[in-house]
């Protein structure tokens, strides 16, 4: 069979092939090569997969904000992180596409920045990889080789289907080339959505044939390849989405008529086993990391727990991370830091969006000897700064590698101590939260080159996910002392106390704190509180959101003198219960194809 190709980017060195669409997967006109030329040639067919791997990607960092490349404008992220919308952040700037989202609540089918569904990144990334299963068996690779090509490609699909399934419920299943070389072919492009069972079964199998192929790893220069515990990780991260309340429940999340239309959005029915499933493959990423790769395990080898943390996510080479997005993303020009920090920091000031943590937030952080902080929230009383120091300085150490609070060093052990009250130092006004995001940026300044890279996949998630997961499933002693040990390898990692088994509902609580804290602005959070259905019911993605506000002393020659803070409201989130599922594009509901998710009609 004969595909003809669209030759769109150059990637490493070879003129590589990505598509784009108009409607849905229609072919538009370019120049073109022949697909033989390049199946022909095993260094070809290597390229190739790279540039599936590179359109194949989740990758949560803003990146530009005029930049046509949609792998960074990231449903939302356009600017912003997306943590913007939950309680984790507060971004300054109203002009990223996050704010719309749930701050105004003004969002609709409409105006959504869906990037990936229409005319854009997730099914460009879906047809490459399509097209390399089709043509890769007549390229001359070894069987074991192209196995191993093959579950690659089937991973990357698979995990392009997962992105849109986290938002929309179940999606159109596209396992197929298509051309708009005829109007059969384009119909038949415009499939229409699965049930979110199929869509499940689908990811679920997809995973588990590429995790037979896979290796457990590859040698150095291969960094950012497909693992076999990734397709592990991402099994085990769908089938616990799919048994939680949002999608496993007999009652929807708003009332549905339409039978066919209740059985996109999740399943009919709670089935208790489907937590059983989510344990088993939770465990089976734990098992493959600790008895079988040869190298996965929890980061710990600076001695200072704030670092042991904080390095996760600026070290690509430690053996925590089961797969990033370094591979498959480009460089970001030094923006992503630049959206994060204020200009002093940056030494730019054209990018005035800054990313706060809110008090919100901090208040899930427990001291570091395991109790919760007594705060003082009395709104509009000011407090004293040596207060403000002290009781964030007790918090955990993850708190410290997530926040650039005052007084603190940005570069550590530089010498450099910033304090936020200084009206020309970090610009006072500018500070919407109770310090900015510190974590992926550990030491950058503009200038320097940029340290972040998107984890898809680290290790600590699954010991999060199997307690979630068993807690929901068992309450046998064996679980019990299984859901403790859990927690507590990612608590000692950072030095915290261990936790007791109490019982299941104080559990529940105990692990989505945890996992609040662990995955903090990892995008875990945004879709957690939806799975949880805690949203808006929790004050998460709805009602005030509070900082401690700085003020300098009242002598402006010494501003240091009589610093004080005080609990201040800074935004007010809004929400509407069609908000647990994206809508899809209107401009494709209308063409005939699709039923829209409820509320957004």
């Amino acid at each position: 069979m004969k595909n003809r190709l669209i030759t769109a980017l150059m990637v490493l060195g070879f003129m590589t092939l990505c598509f784009s669409c108009q409607d849905f997967l229609e072919k538009p006109v370019s120049s073109e090569i022949n697909a033989d030329s390049v199946f022909a040639s095993k260094v070809r067919t290597e390229q190739f997969l790279w540039n599936v791997y590179n359109t194949c990607s989740i990758y949560e960092f803003p990146y530009y904000w005029h930049g046509s490349d949609y792998r960074f404008q990231h449903y939302g992220s356009y600017g912003a992180l997306v943590s913007a919308a939950t309680d984790e952040l507060q971004c300054e700037a109203q002009w990223p596409y996050i704010v719309r989202f749930v701050n105004p609540g003004t969002w609709n089918a409409s105006n959504v920045q869906m990037c990936e569904f229409n005319s854009s990144y997730v099914y460009i990334g879906i047809r490459n990889a399509n097209i390399f299963l089709a043509n890769v068996d007549r390229a001359p690779l070894a069987e074991k080789e192209r196995n191993q090509m093959k579950a690659e490609a089937r991973f990357l699909r698979a995990l392009m289907h997962f992105d849109l399934w986290q938002r929309l419920g179940g999606i159109p299943i596209v396992t197929e080339v298509f051309s708009a070389e005829s109007a059969e072919e384009i119909s038949k492009a415009k499939l229409p959505r699965s049930t979110y069972a199929k869509t499940v079964e689908f990811l679920v199998g997809e995973c588990e044939e590429a995790a037979r192929s896979l290796p457990d790893s590859y040698e150095s220069r291969y960094l950012g390849r497909i693992v076999k515990g990734a397709a592990l990780a991402l099994k085990a991260r769908v089938l616990l989405y799919a048994a939680s309340p949002l999608f496993n429940s007999d009652d929807p999340y708003v009332p549905v008529t339409d039978p066919e239309l209740r059985e996109m959005i999740g399943y009919p029915g709670y089935d208790p086993s489907r937590w059983e499933d989510a344990v088993a493959a939770n465990k089976a990423v734990l098992d493959w990391a600790l008895t079988e790769s040869g190298w996965c395990k929890l980061y710990d080898t600076p001695a200072d727990p704030v670092d042991r943390y904080e390095e996760i996510f600026v070290n690509p080479a430690n053996p925590e991370i089961i797969l990033d997005a370094g591979l498959m993303g480009t460089t970001t020009n030094g923006y992503f830091c630049r959206f994060m920090l204020p200009g002093q920091i940056m030494g730019a000031h054209d990018v005035p969006v800054n990313h706060a943590v809110t008090f919100n937030f901090t208040k899930l952080y427990q001291k570091k000897d395991g109790t919760d902080q007594v705060w003082d929230e009395v709104e509009g009383q000011k407090y004293p700064y040596e207060q403000y120091q002290t009781k964030l300085g007790e918090l955990d150490p993850r708190f410290h590698a997530s926040a650039f609070i005052s007084g603190s060093e940005w570069s550590r052990g530089s010498g450099t101590v910033y304090h936020f009250y200084e009206e020309n130092n970090l610009y006072l006004s500018k500070v919407p939260g109770v310090g900015f995001l510190r974590k992926f940026c550990k030491g950058v300044k503009n200038g320097s080159a940029p340290a972040p890279r998107w984890i898809t996949f680290r290790l600590a998630e699954f010991y999060l996910n199997y307690a979630e997961a068993l807690n929901e499933s068992s309450t046998s002693i064996e679980a019990q002392g299984q859901i403790e040990w859990a927690l507590n390898e990612v608590r000692r990692r950072v030095n915290m106390p261990d936790i007791e088994y109490t019982d299941q509902a104080d559990m529940r609580k105990v692990i989505r704190r945890e996992r609040a804290v662990e995955l903090a602005f990892e995008q875990h959070r945004y879709f957690d509180v939806r799975r949880w259905k805690t949203a808006a019911t929790e004050h998460i993605m709805q009602g005030d959101i509070y900082t401690l506000q700085l003020a300098p002393g009242p002598d402006k020659a010494h501003p240091e003198i009589g610093v004080t803070y005080q609990l201040q409201k800074i935004a007010n989130r809004v929400w509407n219960d069609r908000m647990f599922l994206f809508p899809f594009q209107q401009n494709e509901v209308n063409l005939g194809y699709l039923k829209q998710n409820p509320g957004w009609e």
